[in-house]
């Protein structure tokens, strides 16, 4: 027989009170009652065994002392581990925690969100699958969200992860110190925040010691046993790489089985370290080096953040990692303590807590994207860092000046550096593409002191240089090398000298419209650099389109510009027009530069591509659906994805000439510091900002989708894109990176590049016309030839 259930009145006439006073003493208000009487209530709650209904009690106060944690896979021991700790810190807050797991399916994640949102969680702590679409119902009904450890920077919300990509670099490094030279990684699926970000690091460390680390190194598979065992059949099919940085304990475990089954001995043949850091590392044969997390501190933070915030608290906590030693990396390590080591790192004995010189600890500085430190917020930082800055060291408010051609780039970066320097206020003076040249030179060729920051394009460095009108920065060439790519600082670099920060690189790609192609029965080009089309193809396919009915079969979106078409003319043989000593002899009037001509021309007078529209016009002409083929870089994947020809379009490879070589474009902007700037202090403050802070480099290249060329910044940027059309761009990072690595052309570095560009632009346009090819081409060769002469 059901025990009836003692209600709120039963309680109040064992008090001899009413129901409202029961109320209030259990809700503790809203109104006072007197210390007798509840006393009474107490010793009648006792006595009756009422438990409050705390479903009500939630509806009433609007808390319900409730938090909910979803994970992909409880099974996986890292992800058991971080519920530990976080259900250890809940209980001891008074709370209770709703576990789910959404066992990587997206769909029975949108059910767990649905309904801990139903039960009124106070906070919703998550390891999302995929591009986290589903917390945006949870975001909609007023719920704290709080992502661990996969985390998106485009959801803005609040945040608790590790410093992956720091973590990878020391790993990695680690095992350079070990003196091994063939180091592949198993990594974890792409889609995901964390795999391209240790992905990064390991690319970083190996390159910076001038070591392989192309993709026959890297192996990507699930976060699983099962993965890491297939990932190790791969790896041991061919050469046994020296080492193999891991990206998760249930991967190298995999792996070990794998090795072990083909008598590859770890560490003797293999070396091997990976991440996570739960007790699992210290028992496997032989135990794992690992890169381990902090679960506990995690959690307190992650717990800590899971309330409603004020705009000033900080949101985004990075973790520092700690390198664990064990033998499996070849590090010696005694034979009876190998089991006994806790994991926590508080207490860790076996963790690498004083290194040798050449084997780096974790300890480096980690700072927060978008962060404005408030005085409640600082108790969390204990444990994690969530960096900062500090003003120019001046007294009162300086002013300083940018001048550039980016509209809304900036202006969430400027916020934050204002936020952490007080001192220092950014006046952003954006000037149109087409004029900023000429307003550049007209300005600082005056002395301008008004002028701070200048935008620089990488070509005429060496000009603006030669004028007097930039400072020189070598000052942080050594940072610039260690955290920017190569092709980044050498962009910036004259001389031997560095005079700018470098933020971007760039690349072309073949845009396609999916329904005209269809249409026309045209197959797609791939989207991986070996299905790479020529241009031959390419024509052909577009001709094919225009006949189904495209208006037009292809575009460039840089008309008459050498940037887009420098490409084609070297894949076509051809120079890049300025040769000798300082890139001051012309050569654009050779057989190659005719025959491109020929081509270009064809373009336009067999209506191929639109003749009388400009290159601001051309994105809206391929939106509107109009052009099958057009070529553009990636800033605009999210503009396409914006528009109504979402989901509608496709990208590939940028053709190459059938016979020739594969010829790609690189480099973009850079920030100078005027040399008549009266700030330069402040002003090369917020350059190096912008360039060498990690979080304001996505900043700038999410905002502008152009690749940034810091190193740390890189993986998260393609993370980013992968989000905004993740179908489109599957290879996209692939193909940048063969690009950048293998095919990229830099255009030449002239202290009279500004005269070139204005000449051959100036001839292909004319060109596009209609005007004789030979001839326009001649009359350029004469023009360079007298205008580069006063620079010799």
């Amino acid at each position: 027989m059901t025990a009836k259930r003692v209600t709120r009145g039963d309680v109040a006439r064992a008090a001899g009170t009413s129901e409202a006073v029961v109320s209030y003493v259990v809700n503790n208000g809203p109104r006072p009652v007197a210390e007798e009487t509840r006393m009474r209530v107490l010793a009648a709650i006792k006595t009756t065994g009422y438990r409050p209904n705390t479903i009500a009690k939630a509806l009433a106060s609007g808390s319900s002392g409730v938090l909910g944690l979803v994970v992909p896979d409880i099974s996986n021991p890292f992800f058991a581990a971080l519920a530990r700790a976080i259900e250890d810190e809940v209980f001891a807050t008074g709370r209770v925690l709703l576990l789910g797991n959404s066992a990587e399916s997206g769909q029975r994640e949108a059910r767990l969100i649905d309904s801990f949102i139903g039960r009124r969680v106070d906070g919703l702590l998550y390891v999302g699958v995929g591009h986290h679409a589903h917390v945006e119902a949870a975001l909609d009904e007023g719920t704290p969200v709080v992502v661990l450890d996969r985390y998106d920077p485009s959801l803005g919300v609040a945040s608790v992860v590790v410093d992956n990509f720091e973590g990878a670099v020391i790993a990695t490094e680690h095992l350079i110190g070990h003196g091994h030279r063939r180091i592949a990684t198993v990594a974890g699926p792409s889609a995901l925040f964390t795999a391209v970000e240790r992905i990064g690091g390991w690319r970083k460390a190996l390159k910076a010691a001038g070591l392989p680390n192309g993709d026959d190194l890297l192996v990507q598979a699930p976060f699983t046993r099962a993965g890491g065992y297939a990932a190790g059949t791969t790896l041991f099919a061919a050469d046994v790489p020296d080492a193999v940085l891991v990206a998760s304990e249930q991967q190298a475990i995999g792996l070990l089985a794998a090795a072990a089954e083909r008598g590859i001995r770890v560490p003797e043949d293999v070396a091997l370290i990976s991440f996570d850091g739960t007790d699992e590392s210290r028992f496997s044969t032989p135990p794992l080096t690992t890169v381990t997390q902090p679960f506990h501190e995690i959690a307190r933070h992650a717990v800590a953040l899971a309330r409603p915030m004020d705009a000033g608290e900080i949101k985004h906590l990075t973790c520092e990692m700690q390198l664990v030693r064990r033998r499996s990396c070849g590090c010696p390590y005694p034979k009876n303590e190998n089991h006994q080591a806790p994991t926590e790192l508080a207490n860790t004995e076996d963790a690498w807590q004083s290194p040798p010189k050449e084997e780096p600890s974790m300890n480096r500085t980690v700072r927060v994207a978008g962060a404005v430190v408030a005085a409640a917020a600082m108790s969390l930082t204990a444990g994690c860092t969530a960096g900062g800055g500090s003003g120019s060291g001046s007294t009162g408010t300086q002013t300083i000046t940018f001048v550039t051609p980016h509209q809304g780039v900036y202006d969430d970066v400027i916020k934050t550096f204002e936020s952490d320097h007080p001192d220092i206020k950014v006046d952003l003076q954006v000037i149109p593409f087409t004029e900023i040249a000429a307003q550049t030179q007209a300005r600082l060729g005056s002395k301008d002191t008004s002028i701070d920051l200048i935008a620089v394009d990488p070509p005429r460095l060496p000009s603006m240089v030669q004028k007097g009108f930039l400072t020189d920065v070598s000052s942080d060439a050594k940072t610039m090398k260690e955290d920017l790519t190569a092709g980044g600082v050498k962009s910036v670099t004259w001389n031997d000298k560095q005079w700018a920060y470098p933020l971007w690189t760039s690349d072309n790609f073949l845009f396609y419209n999916k329904d005209l192609l269809a249409a026309a029965g045209v197959t797609a080009p791939g989207a991986d650099n070996a299905s790479r089309w020529t241009w031959e193809q390419t024509l052909d396919a577009a001709k094919k389109a225009q006949g189904a009915g495209a208006q037009y079969g292809f575009a460039f979106e840089q008309v008459d510009a050498y940037y887009a078409l420098q490409p084609v003319l070297m894949s076509m043989g051809a120079g890049t027009g300025l040769s000798g000593s300082g890139n001051l002899t012309p050569a654009v009037d050779t057989a190659d530069w005719k025959k491109f001509g020929d081509w270009y021309k064809a373009l336009y007078s067999d209506g191929l591509s639109p003749k009388g529209i400009q290159s601001a016009q051309m994105p809206d002409l391929f939106k509107s659906g109009k052009v099958a083929f057009y070529v553009a870089g990636p800033a605009r994947i999210t503009d396409l994805q914006k528009s109504a020809l979402a989901d509608k379009w496709g990208m590939a490879p940028l053709p190459y000439e059938e016979g020739g070589k594969v010829v790609t474009p690189t480099d973009s902007w850079a920030v100078g510091v005027s040399a008549y700037s009266q700030h330069k202090e402040a002003a090369q403050e917020f350059a190096r900002y912008l360039s060498l802070d990690s979080d304001a480099a996505v900043g700038t290249s999410t905002k502008f989708n152009l690749p940034p060329v810091n190193q740390k910044a890189y993986p998260k940027y393609i993370h980013y894109i992968d989000g905004v059309a993740p179908e489109e761009t599957t290879q996209y990072g692939n193909v940048l990176t063969t690009d950048s690595d293998e095919h990229a052309a830099r255009r030449p570095s002239s202290i009279g590049y500004a005269d070139f560009e204005t000449v051959v632009n100036k001839a292909f346009a004319d060109i596009r016309s209609g005007g004789d090819v030979g001839s326009i081409l001649s009359d350029a060769q004469s023009a360079l030839e007298r205008q580069l002469a006063q620079y010799k």
